[in-house]
């Protein structure tokens, strides 16, 4: 469902690592490689590294591509492993990357005195962030039962799931600005409620609604909560009672006819299915703290000099 969905529709985003490019200081005059394949100056995958994709010289072996999977999101990584189209891109992506770089180096862009300053300052923020991680990572005990339980008395309130609603649709099509085409599907939607009133929604469903995903599963569109919904529905389906069929609501796209077979009611989280993410959290707060008192502790271990008359010369030299 595009255009004729009831439900909002978000991007999710992850956390990932920013990349910083600089270029010369003047607009680079480098011709194209000429070999036939640049990539030939980054090594293949090592003979331990079976390689599962190639271009040219350049390769992803199976480790590696195990190691982006182990980077992502645990429910990105499932969907990656379920979607082979998807997983392909990736990969084709990591190839072009790879390709780029092969370029790149063929024409001595690492040379470069500004990419080799990116490439230090980069190098020196994995080591310390690495360094930092190990210096101010939380013992394993951490947190005990006590404090887990304790957090989630705390925070009971933000724990609340909300209700979900199962709602299953019929649908038919009536874009604005197209009178006749309106009027039709006005009087087909509503001989399609007085039926389902008395017959069998699912039924309907696949044989006149007009979105092919829900119409295939009799209408069914699973479990929603009021704030996944388009705010003109969030009325009308927090109304229903389990079994009962909305009136027609006509939305931009056309007329849905909403029966909600399901609801759950909200209710706060389980101690047990909130665990991990509670202990996740308490341990990133006190590894957070514990990484700022270290900082702190290596500032207050010496005398710190800062020279006014320097730091003001090199900030106008800066300018």
């Amino acid at each position: 469902m595009i255009a004729r969905s009831f439900l909002h529709t978000a991007l999710a985003a992850g956390l990932g690592l920013a990349l910083a490019g600089c270029g010369p200081d003047k607009p680079a005059q480098a011709e194209p490689a000429k070999t036939e394949n640049p990539a030939a100056a980054v090594p293949p995958a090592g003979p331990a590294d079976t390689p599962v994709a190639t271009l040219g010289a350049v390769s992803i072996g199976a480790q590696e591509l195990a190691q982006w999977l182990a980077a992502l999101p645990q429910p990105q990584r499932d969907s990656l492993k379920a979607d082979r189209a998807a997983l392909d891109r990736l990969i084709r992506g990591g190839l072009a990357d790879k390709a780029l770089v092969a370029q790149a180096r063929a024409q001595g862009w690492t040379d470069k005195e500004e990419i080799k300053r990116a490439m230090q300052a980069a190098q020196e923020q994995v080591v310390l962030r690495s360094y930092l991680d190990s210096v101010s990572e939380p013992p394993q005990s951490y947190p005990g039962e006590d404090e887990l339980r304790a957090a989630y008395e705390q925070a009971r309130e933000r724990l609340t799931q909300p209700a979900g609603y199962r709602i299953s649709q019929i649908f038919i099509a009536a874009p604005f600005g197209e009178p006749d085409k309106v009027a039709a599907a006005s009087r087909q939607i509503q001989d399609l409620a007085r039926r389902a009133a008395r017959g069998d929604f699912a039924a309907l469903a696949r044989e006149y609604s007009q979105d092919p995903a829900s119409a295939a599963q009799g209408g069914d569109n699973g479990f929603a909560t009021l704030a996944q919904l388009v705010p003109e529905l969030r009325a009308v389906v927090a109304k229903l009672k389990p079994g009962e069929v909305s009136a027609p609501v006509q939305l931009p796209g056309g007329f849905h006819l909403l029966k909600l077979t399901e609801l759950r009611e909200a209710r706060v989280a389980d101690y047990e299915q909130v665990k991990p993410q509670l202990r996740a959290a308490l341990r990133a707060g006190r590894q957070e703290q514990a990484a700022q008192a270290y900082l702190e502790g290596l500032l207050n271990a010496g005398t710190v000099s800062i020279d006014g008359k320097a730091l003001s010369a090199a900030i106008g030299a800066g300018q």
